[in-house]
């Protein structure tokens, strides 16, 4: 082999294994670089800059992590509704990820704010109203502790806007590493917990209540577990009689899905988080026979 070949084989060979050294580097030190996933969720909607202003506080102590917006359209106030929205995800985000969860009517009093960590290593933090009810019942919490450390917090706090004041402020620092789990503050027991609402059976029929309004097409979920259809003996193509509220019963068969009736028709399904449902197909069942979350709902099938 002449001179030149030499050389180009032997800086081939040093390219090579520089490209193995920084790919092992890459290996070892990137993951530990990258903050966790941050996912937001709040009753605040978007017209102003309530939002905007938590992730710029949340970017700024986890510069490296992605930010992700569950849904900020929960009904102002309602921590039930709060609740039940968060209740999945944690399950389908990444483990480890940090949830900043802020549906606060008691903010600024003397309500706790609160992280709870689930068994995954996910973390959600959050005011101690029972918004993480659900959560906690789906996945179960390792330890939840109360957030003491004012270190982590902004130092000019207001009294209304604890999002960006303490929630994010302290799920930046967790996803971002500048505080592990153990700094927020000491392992508490006597956290809020929501005594979950679940229909039931009564003899023949399923009693419950409306639990949304699944906006924006209008169909109606109840708090009737799905598998009670099958514990009645109701299959599809089964004719019910639906009252909601003092209303007149309605008549609408039982289907698994919108195009099993014809376009305007109601039906009966089970939906998508396993509950019983009521919708029109490529109508507003809510808006046509005026329901809204809280009234009463019985199901039977017509003839008993």
């Amino acid at each position: 082999m002449t001179r030149p070949l030499c050389c180009l084989a032997l800086c081939l060979s040093l390219a090579a294994c520089a490209s193995e050294d920084a790919a092992s580097s890459a290996r070892e030190v990137g993951p530990r670089e990258v903050g966790a996933p941050v996912v937001l969720m709040t009753d605040f909607g978007l017209r102003d800059d309530a939002v905007g202003l938590m992730r710029g506080v949340i970017a700024a102590r986890a510069p490296s992590s992605q930010i992700h917006d569950l849904t900020h359209q929960v009904p102002r106030f309602d921590v039930r509704a709060g609740s039940r929205l968060l209740g999945e995800s944690p399950g389908l985000y990444p483990p480890g990820s940090v949830f900043v969860i802020v549906v606060d009517p008691g903010v600024g009093t003397e309500r706790r704010a609160i992280v709870a960590r689930l068994n995954n290593g996910t973390m959600l933090v959050a005011p101690d109203n029972g918004v993480l009810s659900e959560a906690l019942r789906r996945h179960g919490p390792a330890e939840v502790r109360e957030v003491v450390n004012r270190s982590l917090l902004i130092p000019a706090r207001s009294a209304t806007f604890h999002g960006r004041d303490v929630f994010a402020p302290v799920g930046g620092a967790l996803a971002g590493g500048g505080a592990d789990f153990g700094d927020v503050g000491p392992v508490i027991s006597d956290y809020v917990r929501l005594e979950p609402s679940v229909g039931r059976i009564e003899q023949d029929a399923l009693v419950g209540e409306i639990e949304a309004v699944d906006l924006p097409f209008g169909n109606v979920w109840t708090n009737l577990p799905a598998q009670l259809l099958g514990q009645v003996g109701w299959a599809p193509g089964t004719i019910l009689r639906v009252r909601i509220g003092d209303r007149s019963p309605l008549v609408i068969p039982l289907a698994n899905t919108f195009g099993e009736v014809e376009r305007g028709a109601p039906l009966v399904y089970p939906n998508s988080r396993g509950r019983v449902a009521f919708a029109l197909n490529l109508g507003d069942f809510a808006r046509k026979h005026e329901v809204e979350a809280g009234q009463s709902v019985r199901i039977e099938r017509l003839g008993n």
